[in-house]
């Protein structure tokens, strides 16, 4: 069983990867990349455990990845550590992804569209107010809903954990996406060295399309490539 003891313990295995690199593919990245340091600690957005058989060869995969952030940068460095084992099994860059629902009105006012879902917004903007840079007038009404500022996830696994924040009022988000300009904005910072792949699968378009949402994916190239 893991515990916050242990946690500590297997954090220390993974930093020692970066203090003193195994693995040529973190030698190659810290030349060209600096880890955050807080509280003379490297820095973790966070960490996830892994338990579970793989599907295809049943091999029993007990793991836990830390996703260390990156100065000056927005996507991340990821480390996992064999639990049983103690020692690393994979390296690599970790994109990052954040997730937003985008609400336009131009003939809802913007109370009244904020009581379309019982989800709470995270900004909005009426028409004839100040834009938020101050330079211009909105000339429609938006909200606005982010659900968290952790973006240590790939684009599937950051979608599917918005979806399930949204369908926390089904029936709202329905009601939104049918009487508004609804979308889901995606904004993904991917390591220039890093898969750039993009995958949606049947499980995720069935959610979408029972919320009546469509999605666009801002995808923006980051780093330097490795020397």
């Amino acid at each position: 069983m893991v515990n916050e003891e242990n946690i500590n313990e297997l954090k220390v295995i993974a930093d020692n990867e970066i203090i003193n690199p195994q693995w040529a593919i973190t030698k190659q990245f810290l030349e060209i990349n600096n880890i955050e340091i807080l509280n003379n600690e490297y820095e973790i957005e966070r960490h996830s455990i892994f338990n579970d058989f793989l599907n295809k060869s049943k091999k029993y995969i007990y793991e836990i990845s830390f996703f260390y952030k990156i100065k000056d940068e927005r996507y991340f460095y990821c480390i996992v550590v064999d639990i049983n084992k103690k020692e690393v099994s994979r390296v690599g860059p970790y994109s990052a992804c954040d997730c937003h629902l985008h609400v336009y009105s131009e003939d809802i006012n913007l109370n009244d569209m904020k009581k379309l879902t019982k989800l709470k917004h995270s900004d909005s903007g009426a028409i004839g107010e100040k834009t938020k840079n101050g330079k211009g007038i909105n000339s429609i009404n938006w909200l606005i809903y982010k659900f968290t500022n952790l973006m240590s996830y790939e684009l599937e696994e950051a979608l599917n954990m918005f979806l399930d924040e949204l369908e926390k009022d089904e029936i709202g988000i329905k009601n939104l996406a049918k009487k508004t300009d609804a979308f889901i904005d995606i904004v993904k910072y991917q390591y220039i060295n890093a898969n750039a792949g993009i995958e949606i699968n049947t499980k995720l378009i069935k959610r979408l399309n029972k919320l009546n949402l469509g999605f666009c994916v801002d995808l923006y190239i980051c780093g330097e490539r490795n020397k």
